[in-house]
């Protein structure tokens, strides 16, 4: 009983108490510091991510837009040759129907009977204004094909370098 009555047994009880409760605290203190702190970090790259998104959906806009820009200048190309493409058909009709008249007027100056045959001989006029229209015909395929993947590549071209904008 007589170390209860010590002031030195008292005054090294509550030093021992204040030094635990300053621990206390200064543990409380220190894990709210490092929980702000984490919460700041948090924060700062939740704000980061949104930064990054919106700058990506910018530049997929702008890609987007650009391609779509050059589908659109595609088909104002693709409609310019399908307009020069009926404009040559036109004019290979007449010049068809140019041969056809020259053929025919040909045949009727030249329709005597051979010889000995009492028949008109052979038409090789006909022949040859038959041989110039399939390959006028096939020469507008051919062209029309060629200049319509001329600009389809064109327009792919395009699309591709609008697709690289950084």
């Amino acid at each position: 009983m007589t170390a209860l009555l010590n002031p030195r047994f008292w005054i090294g009880l509550g030093l021992v108490i204040a030094l635990t409760l300053a621990g206390a605290f200064i543990y409380r203190a220190g894990k709210a510091v490092k929980g702000a702190e984490f919460d700041a970090y948090k924060l700062a790259q939740q704000e980061a991510r949104i930064l990054a998104d919106r700058a990506r959906s910018l530049r997929n806009q702008a890609r987007q837009a650009a391609v779509d820009k050059e589908a659109r200048d595609g088909q104002v190309r693709i409609a310019a040759v399908e307009a020069d493409l009926a404009g040559a058909r036109a004019d290979g009709e007449r010049m068809r129907l140019a041969y056809r008249d020259a053929a025919q007027r040909a045949r009727d100056l030249a329709r005597v009977a051979a010889a000995g045959k009492g028949e008109p001989d052979s038409d090789p006029i006909g022949v040859f204004e038959g041989l110039l229209s399939r390959a006028d015909r096939r020469a507008e395929t051919v062209s029309g094909y060629a200049d319509k993947l001329r600009v389809a590549g064109t327009v792919c071209e395009r699309s591709w370098d609008a697709l690289k904008i950084k």
